[in-house]
């Protein structure tokens, strides 16, 4: 199903295949792909290769390129990254190597420092690829494409000195959400930032169809009941504290915060204690401004990180009427036992190109708010309460079909003697059926000699 290529370079347009996946052609001894939408969503491939590969010891990590391609197109492009060459104990020698995706390229770049300016979401993502592209080969640049995640409010943004990818991530996707899409259209690279990614589908991952195996995964480490917001640094710095390696005073919010430095959630405090977490705001001056954003960054935060996973079988390569899992798509997850069904979207696929059947998908990773948190909770209970209920039925079931087969034997043995009864009452009535059909004839033969009298006593008379 997976045809594998691999490139000299960036330049190489033909390639040469490494894996065929019909019976005839070269083969890869294993292949791995895992398609991602955490973070930059950079997907990786990694294969093993035998010496009778014609790759073998002949592939360059960072100047050769890869492709996976399924029936429906290209899956997977991206440079070698890593080579490992060993030997097993029984004397096999194999080669293993790890590509990852193109995005990875933003990690070959860094940005320059400019000043805090007003900048849509699409004027910073653009100003930041243009610096990127200054310092990349043509095969590296990317340029801006479709940009649907939007700025509530006008915000001011600038740059350090950080590597383009975490510059992207730590003021964009940390901040703002979404998702990064890189697509390739004329040999030319486009990155989009999208508010939302995929579609919502009616195939569902359910116990006895199609879920093979499922966990579901609760992560808090993020929760903070109390926040301390931390503003600009204040001017009034002493000339020691300038000229030394020195932590620097910075703009907190006690002056209009009742003296308190820090604000928290009251009912999030009630249900989880105090955890308490810096907010670090380095560009807002303003005491009561500093204080809002504390105050809408705990009403607005996410308390638990929930993910599930799953081994799938690909039901779409073998059943028109299931489509294939797609990246980014959403599903109706139904496990009762492990939670209530929930739509969640796939953000990790984990192929095994040969076998291609089972599929393993990380699904979810959805953040909960509080109020979220106590709707679900209910929910859940509500679940495992029916769940008892059906087990508790179930269960009384079970006791009255025990009792009934112990009494199997004593009915057993009655419906023989039934049986047996009704055989000998059949042998009567046969025996009574047939008497009557004798009488029947006598009858008949009598009525017969009785009519014949009467015909000798008519024909006396007449004389």
């Amino acid at each position: 199903m997976y045809r594998v290529t691999l490139y000299e370079n960036a330049d190489d347009k033909k390639g040469i295949v490494i894996h065929e996946p019909a019976n005839f052609g070269n083969k890869l001894a294993e292949g791995h792909l895992e398609l991602s939408l955490e973070g930059l969503g950079i997907s990786t491939f990694d294969f093993s290769i035998n010496i009778n590969s014609p790759a073998y010891r002949k592939a360059e990590p960072i100047v050769n390129l890869v492709t996976v391609a399924d029936s429906t197109g290209q899956i997977f492009k991206g440079r070698i990254a890593k080579i490992t060459n060993a030997m097993s104990g029984a004397g096999k020698f194999v080669e293993k190597i790890l590509c990852e995706d193109q995005k990875a390229y933003l990690y070959d770049s860094t940005q320059k420092y400019f000043k805090p300016e007003i900048l849509t979401v699409r004027q910073f993502l653009e100003k930041i690829l243009i610096e990127h592209n200054l310092q990349v080969e043509n095969h590296k640049k990317i340029h801006l494409g479709t940009v649907t995640v939007r700025d509530k409010k006008q915000v001011y943004r600038n740059t350090g000195y950080g590597k383009t990818a975490e510059v992207l991530k730590d003021q964009l996707l940390d901040q703002l959400g979404g998702y990064f899409n890189l697509r390739e259209s004329k040999d030319t690279l486009y990155l989009d930032y999208l508010a939302e990614y995929g579609k919502e589908s009616t195939t569902p991952l359910q116990i006895a169809r199609n879920l093979k195996s499922a966990s579901r995964e609760i992560d808090i480490s993020e929760l903070a009941t109390r926040v301390v917001p931390i503003g600009k640094d204040l001017e009034n710095q002493s000339s020691i504290e300038k000229e030394g390696n020195f932590s620097r005073q910075k703009t907190t919010i006690e002056a209009v915060n009742a003296g308190k430095n820090y604000i928290e959630d009251t009912s999030l405090v009630k249900k989880f204690g105090v955890i308490q977490k810096n907010l670090e705001l380095s560009h807002v001056e303003d005491k009561n401004t500093l204080k809002k954003r504390a105050e809408d960054y705990l009403r607005e935060q996410r308390l638990m990180l929930v993910t599930w996973t799953a081994e799938v079988i690909e039901l779409g390569l073998i059943d028109k009427r299931y489509e294939i899992i797609k990246l980014g798509n959403s599903y109706p997850v139904a496990n009762p036992y492990l939670y209530e069904k929930e739509i969640l979207q796939v953000i990790e696929k984990k192929i095994d190109i040969l076998n291609p059947q089972k599929i393993n998908v990380t699904i979810g990773t959805g953040k909960k708010t509080f109020s979220q948190y106590q709707l679900e909770y209910r929910g859940m209970k509500e679940t495992i309460n029916s769940l008892k209920t059906s087990v508790s039925s179930g269960m009384q079931t079970m006791d009255y079909l025990q009792t009934q087969t112990a009494i199997l034997p004593e009915h057993e043995q009655l419906l023989t003697k039934q049986q047996q009864e009704l055989t000998h009452q059949k042998q009567l009535l046969q025996t009574q059926s047939d008497t009557i059909q004798n009488q029947e004839i006598t009858l008949v033969a009598q009525q017969e000699k009785i009519e014949e009298l009467y015909t000798i006593v008519k024909e006396i008379q007449k004389k």
